[in-house]
């Protein structure tokens, strides 16, 4: 995701990213260096666990690609450019982030071109 974030510098996004406990593994709130994977000055990280619970509530059923013991988790979710948190229909919304990204990458080419519908 750093990669694409550097390739969309010049696009007036902003960016979410919520880090969520899902594995075993993750006993605590991401560190400093967990957190410096995405650096991006536009991108805005949620440690508080705040998003998924309205997120999963705005996308009803869809996605099912991205639940661990009914916890979204490894989404992409693309708003239009007037979004409205909660009164706002996603543009996109798939996942996992990694085999996602490419498709991400092509609706903001398509941002960054003025066609893809705000």
């Amino acid at each position: 995701m750093e990669e694409l974030l550097e390739q969309t510098h010049r696009l007036p996004i902003r960016v979410l990213v919520v880090w969520e406990p899902m594995l075993p593994t993750d006993w605590s709130r991401p560190s400093g260096m967990v957190r410096s994977r995405i650096s991006d000055t536009r991108v805005i990280q949620d440690t508080d666990h705040l998003v998924a619970g309205e997120l999963q509530h705005q996308l009803g059923s869809e996605p099912n690609c991205c639940k661990r013991d009914g916890t979204l988790w490894d989404l992409i979710a693309l708003y239009g450019k007037e979004a409205q948190w909660g009164y706002s229909r996603l543009v996109f919304a798939n996942g996992t982030v990694v085999d996602t990204a490419p498709d991400l990458e092509k609706r903001l080419a398509a941002l960054s071109n003025g066609s893809l519908a705000h």
